[in-house]
């Protein structure tokens, strides 16, 4: 859970066919709206690049949610357009309080299949994607907001470059 890169299981996961739509998803994070640029926000610190993205934090990176203390907070961009951010949380009590605050926003969510307790919003015809995600076994999680537009994109761009970087290079 603390990389900063994009896994391929996330990309796996937004790109299943998710059913529902929650009709109040997110249009952004703290007050920065999908799409906008770097420089609309704050502080920026880059924290990491590839080809498809960078990734910047504010501050120290933690903050709060409803009342849940986050740490390691992380807004990517790609082509300079605001489309993912991710946060770490800890503690059962502190999951337990951003599933109530995620469900009173956007409704009861779809469990994840995964080994860790998930809850995922959106995807699908939506074009924001939010998954909760905590691991009893180490006591942390991870809140991620994705807007799919950009994420597809970025996502195509990485593959682009993959495959021109080993051109008949073969398995």
């Amino acid at each position: 859970m603390r990389s900063v890169e994009i896994s391929k299981a996330w990309l796996l996961l937004a790109l299943l066919p998710l059913w529902g739509s929650a009709a109040s998803l997110p249009e952004g994070f703290e007050g920065l709206p999908w799409e906008a640029p770097v420089a609309q926000l704050p502080n920026a610190q880059r924290l990491a690049e590839t080809v498809a993205y960078q990734c910047y934090r504010k501050g120290d990176g933690s903050g709060t949610l409803g009342t849940v203390l986050l740490s390691n907070q992380r807004l990517c961009f790609s082509q300079d357009r605001f489309y993912f951010a991710q946060m770490e949380f800890a503690g059962q009590s502190g999951y337990e309080a951003l599933l109530a605050h995620a469900q009173s926003l956007w409704g009861e969510g779809r469990a994840g299949q995964r080994f860790t307790e998930t809850r995922v919003w959106g995807g699908g015809e939506d074009k924001v994607y939010v998954e909760l995600e905590y691991s009893k076994l180490d006591e942390r999680g991870t809140l991620v907001f994705v807007y799919l537009p950009i994420y597809k994109e970025s996502q195509d761009a990485s593959r682009q470059q993959r495959a021109r970087a080993r051109p008949g290079a073969g398995f």
